[in-house]
């Protein structure tokens, strides 16, 4: 046995993950690590095949998490560690485990940077040191399509149209909203603007 299984994501997806557990892998066991049921000794987690954590519980028990050497450490929105020098950045990377796995829908949101510090957590070494990348890459589209033969390796990319059979029916709600007028004035002219661009296409 290689050790429990670690994933960390925001606080509002703990359930999600524990649901889903259940759902395509009954038989494992789950421990939610989270207020009063958060484990006191890493001895505890051994009891349990997958541990599930948010990312401000993870940082405020780093050194109980360190403990153990995990088997797989997954982070859900894994771009809650784009910024390289945040303590929670720190913090994850910090835990040993034999497997790492990001999971962003958003691998880059602002800076190239961003991928950097995911890539680093994911298989460190690859991108080389953060000062290093800064050097090799400047924040643009050249520097960028540069950087995709590097990571394409590293990720597994899953379309819409690939998964489209597992998402339910789109559900549109019209909310009216009131505005002040100039709000409304900017609004129209903008709406107007993109209709022109894109005429039947246009979103608005």
């Amino acid at each position: 046995n290689a050790g429990p299984n670690l994933i960390v994501c925001p606080a509002t997806l703990l359930e999600n993950w524990r649901r889903e557990l259940a759902v395509f892998a009954p038989d494992l066991t789950v421990l939610i690590h989270s207020g009063s049921r958060r484990a006191g000794t890493a001895r505890a987690f051994l009891q349990f095949d997958v541990v599930i954590a948010s990312y401000e519980t993870t940082v405020k028990d780093e050194l109980l998490l360190s403990n153990l050497r995990w088997n797989v450490l997954a982070l859900d929105e894994a771009q809650s560690i784009k910024n390289p020098d945040a303590q929670r950045t720190r913090a994850l990377k910090n835990i040993p485990r034999r497997i790492s796995v990001a999971i962003t829908g958003t691998p880059v949101e602002n800076r190239l940077t961003d991928l950097w510090s995911i890539s680093d957590f994911a298989l460190p070494g690859l991108l080389g040191s953060k000062s290093d990348f800064a050097q090799e890459y400047e924040e643009t589209k050249e520097d960028a399509a540069r950087l995709a033969p590097l990571v394409t390796p590293i990720i597994m990319r899953r379309q819409v149209s690939v998964v489209a059979n597992d998402l339910p029916e789109r559900i549109d709600i019209p909310q009216a909203l009131t505005m002040p007028r100039l709000l409304a004035e900017h609004y129209e002219a903008v709406r107007r603007q993109i209709v022109e661009e894109y005429g039947a296409s246009a979103p608005l």
